[in-house]
């Protein structure tokens, strides 16, 4: 009797193999056919998926997605809500906890003189703006001075007649501008070692030592 159930298990044992391997074969037949279908529901996982991969390798055929305009993103951007709207804007990881205030710009009242590669610099509500170029063969020698206060330019004083005329490095201590190097005179001439200090209360110019090169 024993004999007999050792050669009954012995000739039944292929068939036990063979549906093992047929049963792996199906689960993954169907996980590559629902691999495909659900790539075929995104335009952008059909380029993640194994299915389509092998297609495009095989066929040499590419997919593109269907791009809506700008007319339709703008539609659809405007029928959802302010709040999924701002919710869902992007942001880079370096700005994402930054708030994102919208700046409103006013116009001032225009300079007396127009300047290229001049400088600036406030204290309080005073606006000072230095010397610059008029033309390519005139610069300004003078300051002029905008009120945040009344909203109004005046109070033009002279700078020195050694100081540079443009590219000037500048700072301030909350009463005195420290004016540093630049270039002086039009056709961009070269660098210059002065530097000067503005006392804004008085409107009195003193020198300091010079650069140790231009």
């Amino acid at each position: 009797m024993a004999k007999l159930t050792h050669h009954h298990n012995h000739r039944h044992a292929p068939w036990k193999k063979w549906a093992v391997v047929a049963t792996c074969a199906g689960l993954f037949g169907a996980a590559l056919i629902a691999d495909f279908f659900w790539a075929s529901s995104s335009a952008t996982s059909a380029y993640l998926s194994l299915a389509s991969n092998w297609a495009r390798q095989r066929t040499g055929i590419i997919v593109l997605p269907t791009v809506p305009s700008q007319a339709d993103e703008k539609k659809v951007e405007e029928a959802k809500p302010k709040e999924d709207r701002e919710r869902e804007r992007f942001l880079s990881a370096t700005f994402a906890d930054i708030p994102a205030p919208e700046w409103k710009w006013e116009e001032m009242p225009a300079a007396p003189v127009p300047r290229l590669d001049g400088a600036a610099i406030q204290i309080e509500n005073l606006l000072y703006v230095f010397a610059g170029y008029g033309t390519l063969d005139w610069v300004h020698s003078h300051v002029d001075v905008y009120n945040f206060t009344n909203n109004t330019w005046g109070g033009r004083f002279d700078m020195p007649k050694e100081m540079a005329h443009s590219h000037l490095g500048m700072a301030t201590d909350g009463r005195y501008i420290y004016i540093v190097s630049g270039q002086y005179g039009p056709q961009c001439r070269g660098p210059v070692a002065h530097t000067f200090i503005l006392d804004t209360k008085t409107k009195k110019w003193s020198k300091m030592p010079p650069l140790p090169a231009p």
